[in-house]
């Protein structure tokens, strides 16, 4: 059973994923879940995160991203929910209650 230690905090998450980040042989394990009936990712992104970096953009809000080698990702205050459960980092969309990402570092 998982752990939710803070619910809707970007700062919070944003913190966990550079502390976890500080190992440089650390990889990052990003899968997406969308409309999810057998649990399973339906995009998986694995490897190391070159940059992670929150701004803040008046229309978005916060704005984390994170860059691997072939991927750029991006998550906004205006679009998601955020939370820490256990070591992972999870992001929930504000609109659609089956469409969430896990971040963990591994």
């Amino acid at each position: 059973m998982s752990n939710i230690k803070e619910f809707n905090s970007f700062n919070t998450s944003y913190r966990k994923m550079i502390e976890n980040a500080s190992n440089d042989l650390t990889k990052i394990l990003i899968e997406f879940y969308h409309h999810d009936f057998q649990s399973e990712p339906f995009l998986v992104v694995s490897g190391h995160a070159e940059t992670i970096r929150m701004e803040e953009v008046e229309e978005h809000g916060k704005i984390i991203n994170i860059t691997t080698k072939e991927n750029i990702l991006t998550f906004t205050e205006r679009n998601y929910h955020t939370n820490l459960s256990n070591d992972a980092i999870v992001f929930s969309s504000k609109f659609d209650d089956e469409t969430y990402c896990i971040i963990e570092f591994v």
